[in-house]
């Protein structure tokens, strides 16, 4: 911002004019009597601006000094023009500053968009940098560049206009963009030239500018996209492309425009190009792959540079296979009738296992600590059945071990490695060693810090790698630069450097080491100007801003401002930027851009359950579940940033055979200003059949304030009022006038979570505990006070690189205080399944209806999960050997760990299942299958008539009658099966 040389001197000839008019020794020497400045309100704090004049009432004038404060106030970037006047009041010099102010880009609005292009597109085709100064003259440059957007989108016919708002206060320019689209052109045909082979009309219909359906052709053409202009020449390249014409090419020449009707015809250069065909001999690899392996299949053309790289792919796969030894030559690519065939030659050799790594020379580090750092990996079933070998592969482990040891003070580290073949007299079994020749390590004997306070240099030695006695390595002097940088840049030092040098020990192996700092200067925030607010309130931003005016200008502060108000889930875009970044400024503004997202959001999603299912059957017949599948799926529908505080209304609801939920739920995250606290009120709307005895109509409200203690702990409390609606019990017709009471309920309950887990969704190591306990009374609006806890404990242990002992515990209990005889039936404990205790379907175990055999639910529930997780087949493939034990109880004095079950009457006994698992990662996390065997699932009889056919039996029908008295032909002998599967995504837990 500083201007030229030239245009400094009119200004101080100016000055000297005037002076000369008044007489040389009028003004030159004189006593300055008053500065005023034109405007008055100047840009610059009062005291930040004395300084840069550099004098002020009462000093004499020179006019060097009004050199020097010209040059001062243009580093500023705060002005576009100075001048400098003087006269003479009495014996004293009146100055007049009269000042011209740059301005800086604020805000960029675009109203009247029609997508595409999105505003977020037109905005960066606008070039306006945010924070930056700006100029008028850019605007139309700015027009131009969104014009070419507008056009790309088939928008030939839209107008911009634009005006500017500034504000002289804070020298922001807001620019807004008004557009009027217009309609969007056509398309009206296609222009193809070239050499090709295929009919016209097969061409054009791949391009699917035309209206239609597959085959079917409506009359009219589509409008023109950009994204629908580049798909469709994409659709005819690979139709061209198909059948190995690799190096087929489709061009767009031009896209004629039609005024008159408002259309456009592409014109398509076409070129078909010979077919190509890969070979591979004396091996064979399977297409698919081999069309991941050689990149001419990804770059579409053929080139001796891609080819090349597909043979050392070639060696790699084979390697990986177990041949060790293969080589791949490359023929040149012969062209015969419009056919160019490329042909690798592979000699595979015989296969190894690599069976045994082996490390030698290592002493500072162990072959343990060696061998995390590995790609190369001994053969074990079923994952890795040769091991996993190549060269590439362990060059880069080499180099893995070597840069360790350099980054801790080898500096002349080196590996090597050593292949042996017949491996203890193994034929075709290798073992591989690696060789470290670790040399000497290198020490700092003397860290000297210069350029800082001693107050800095005694925090940076604290925090810095190469101090004194530490090892020396470029990798702890280039950690050390950041760290350094990085506490003068959060500190308002933006301009600081850091340099370092070193010269040779007192001793062997000994190095002083001299860091030079160079703070510069340290700027300080003057204001924080937010932009873009529409319907949030203001004090809600504000309280997530930690700058303050005043504070040093922390670019860390500004990040962390930044990821708070995206926490708040209601914007789109939050952009900080500082106010004139390259100005000579003691203090900046910070700007913060922000745009807010759309105030609805839309969700949908299907799925299924594939089990053994424990619920969602109305006939009598299967107390036990049976094979069955749900499908699912889920609308919702969220309202954010609600009356401008960041709350949110939504509505999510779910349909299924077994289950129709509507949730709606408002939300105040981070309540009253507080990160920690979050308030939720909610009301559920369920119909559910997932427990096989009964259908439960659900009218639930609650209101809940989660508290997050700390990264790990959280606390939740919350109040709880439902009304339970049971019908179409299957249970004996005594038990029916008791159970399907409507159930009411008021609870209070609380929650203590604890997460120390290293990964949510695919967990090495870690621990997480969760406490749920409530106490329902009738003060509450319980017809039936009592108390209910669940405790879960998981634990993760990593007993190798990738081997996982996972086990949870969970206990529950229910206590009834008095009320109502017994616990309602949709209060019980309902368990058993994918996600408890595998040796059930859903919500299958615990204690069953003499009558039915269909299951009652308990009080208590224990149940332990034990899981070995380890990769099966190569990365994404898993398995897992389980073992669950685990049983609902009538009472917690009914708990017992026995094995066996006394009679077809007793199920407080602990049910064992043991089985195996698969798992394969997805990015949402793993895909889910599990088989289990349960020796010791229950028996029971169980009825297996109709409703008429029970009630037929009476009051107290029972398929357990005394002895002595016969058992009803509808009862049947039944059984848990030993055998269950459950399918589903994420970890058991």
């Amino acid at each position: 911002m500083r201007p030229p040389a030239l245009l400094l001197v009119p200004l101080l000839l100016g000055v000297a004019a005037a002076a000369q008019d008044a007489g040389a020794g009028d003004y030159e020497g004189r006593p300055i009597g008053r500065i005023e400045f034109d405007p008055p309100d100047q840009p610059l704090p009062p005291a930040e601006l004395d300084r840069l004049l550099g004098f002020r009432t009462g000093s004499t004038l020179t006019l060097a000094a009004i050199r020097g404060a010209i040059q001062n106030l243009y580093r500023t970037g705060r002005f576009s023009d100075i001048s400098i006047d003087a006269r003479l009041e009495a014996d004293a010099v009146v100055l007049r500053i009269s000042t011209q102010l740059n301005y800086f880009v604020a805000q960029v609005t675009i109203d009247g968009i029609s997508d595409p292009p999105n505003r977020g597109q037109l905005t960066t085709a606008a070039k306006l940098d945010l924070g930056a100064e700006f100029a008028e003259n850019d605007l139309q440059q700015s027009v131009e560049n969104m014009q070419v957007r507008l056009r790309a989108n088939g928008l030939y016919r839209a107008r911009i206009t634009y005006r500017v708002e500034r504000s002289p206060a804070t020298e922001e320019a807001s620019i807004h963009f008004q557009i009027d689209a217009g309609d969007r052109a056509h398309f009206d045909g296609v222009r193809l030239s070239g050499n090709f082979d295929k009919p016209a009309a097969s061409v054009i219909r791949a391009t699917r500018w035309r209206r239609g359906f597959g085959p079917i052709v409506f009359p009219g053409w589509h409008e023109l996209t950009e994204n629908r202009l580049q798909a469709g020449i994409e659709r005819v390249r690979q139709n061209f492309q198909s059948g190995d014409h690799l190096e087929a090419r489709v061009t767009l020449e031009r896209l004629d425009y039609h005024e008159r009707t408002n259309a456009v015809t592409p014109a398509l250069a076409i070129q078909g190009g010979p077919a190509i065909e890969v070979h591979t001999s004396g091996a064979k690899v399977p297409p698919r792959r081999l069309r991941q392996l050689i990149p001419i299949y990804q770059e579409r053309a053929v080139d001796r540079n891609l080819l090349v790289e597909g043979r050392r792919n070639l060696v790699e796969y084979f390697q990986s296979q177990g041949y060790f030894d293969a080589d791949v030559d490359l023929a040149e690519p012969e062209a015969a009738n419009d056919v160019q065939v490329i042909d690798y030659a592979v000699t595979r050799k015989t296969r190894h296992r690599l069976t045994r790594i082996d490390f030698t020379g290592n002493r500072f580090f162990d072959t343990a600590t060696l061998r995390e750092r590995l790609s190369i990996t001994p053969a074990s079933f079923p994952r890795y059945r040769s091991g996993r070998f190549s060269e590439k592969l362990l060059e880069q482990d080499k180099n893995a071990i070597r840069d360790l040891y350099r980054a801790n003070g080898f500096r002349d580290a080196e590996v090597t490695s050593k292949i042996q073949d017949n491996y203890r007299g193994q034929q075709d079994y290798i073992s591989v060693s690696l060789e470290v020749r670790e040399g000497p390590q290198w020490f700092v004997d003397k860290l000297e810090i210069e350029g800082v306070s001693p107050e800095d240099a005694a925090y940076l030695r604290s925090t810095l790698q190469s101090t004194d006695g530490q090892s020396f390595s470029d990798a702890g002097v280039a950690a050390d630069r950041d760290t350094t940088l990085g506490y003068y840049y959060n500190n308002g030092y933006s301009g600081a450097n850091f340099d370092w040098t070193e010269t040779p020990g007192p001793g062997p192996n000994r190095v002083n080491l001299r860091y030079t700092i160079s703070p510069g200067k340290r700027e300080f925030v003057r204001g924080v100007l937010v932009r873009g607010l529409d319907a949030t309130n203001p004090a809600l931003v504000a309280e997530r801003i930690s700058l303050k005016p005043g504070d040093a200008l922390s670019r860390s502060r500004i990040a962390d401002s930044q990821q708070k108000l995206y926490d708040l889930g209601i914007f789109s875009k939050v952009q900080p930027a500082i106010q004139n970044p390259d100005g000579e400024e003691e203090s900046k503004n910070v700007v913060m851009q922000l745009d807010e997202a759309n105030k609805y959001s839309f969700n949908v999603g299907f799925g299924a359950e594939l089990a053994r299912i424990g619920g969602g059957v109305t006939t009598y017949d299967a107390p036990a579940g049976q094979t069955g599948f749900s499908p699912r799926i889920s609308l919702g529908i969220s309202r954010l940033n609600l009356l401008g505080l960041g709350h949110t209304l939504s509505l999510q609801t779910l349909a299924s055979t077994f289950e129709q939920r509507a949730l709606l739920s408002y939300t105040a995250p981070q309540f009253t200003g507080k990160e920690n606290l979050a308030l939720t009120f909610s009301a559920l709307f369920d119909n559910s059949r997932d427990v096989r005895t009964f259908a439960a109509l659900r009218a639930e409200g609650s209101v809940q304030l989660a508290q997050r203690l700390s990264r790990a702990n959280t606390v939740q409390y919350r109040f709880t009022y439902r009304l339970v609606n049971i019908n179409e019990l299957k249970i004996s017709p005594g038990l029916i006038p008791l159970l399907s009471q409507t159930d009411r309920v008021g609870v209070y309950s609380m929650s203590f979570i604890q997460d120390r887990r290293d990964d949510a969704t695919n967990t090495f190591r870690g621990i997480i505990n969760t406490v749920d306990a409530g106490i329902s009374l009738r003060q509450f609006g319980s017809e039936t006070d009592f108390t209910r806890i669940l405790l879960r404990n998981s634990t993760y242990h990593r007993i190798r690189k990738d081997m996982v002992i996972a086990r949870t515990l969970q206990f529950g209990w229910i206590q009834r205080l008095s009320g109502m005889p017994g616990i309602a039936l949709a209060e019980r404990f309902f368990s058993g399944g994918a996600s408890s205790q595998r040796a059930f379907p859903d919500n299958q175990a615990g204690p069953r209806d003499p009558a039915t055999g269909f299951p009652l639910g308990g009080n208590t529930l224990l149940f332990h999960q034990t899981e070995l997780r380890f990769p099966l087949i190569g990365d994404n493939v898993g398995g897992v050997l389980f073992h669950d034990m685990g049983n609902v109880y009538d009472d917690v004095r009914d708990i017992s760990f026995r094995f066996r079950q006394y009679n077809k009457q007793d199920f407080n006994y602990m049910v064992q299942a043991a089985g195996f698992g698969i798992r394969y990662r997805t990015p949402v996390g793993p895909i889910r299958v599990d088989f289990s065997l349960s020796p010791n699932s229950p028996r029971f009889f169980g009825f297996t008539g109709s409703r008429e056919d029970l009630r037929k039996l009476g009051k107290d029908a029972t398929c357990t009658p005394p002895p002595g008295v016969s058992v009803d032909r509808h009862c049947k002998d039944q059984r848990i099966n030993i055998f269950q599967f459950h399918f589903s995504l994420g970890q058991t837990f």
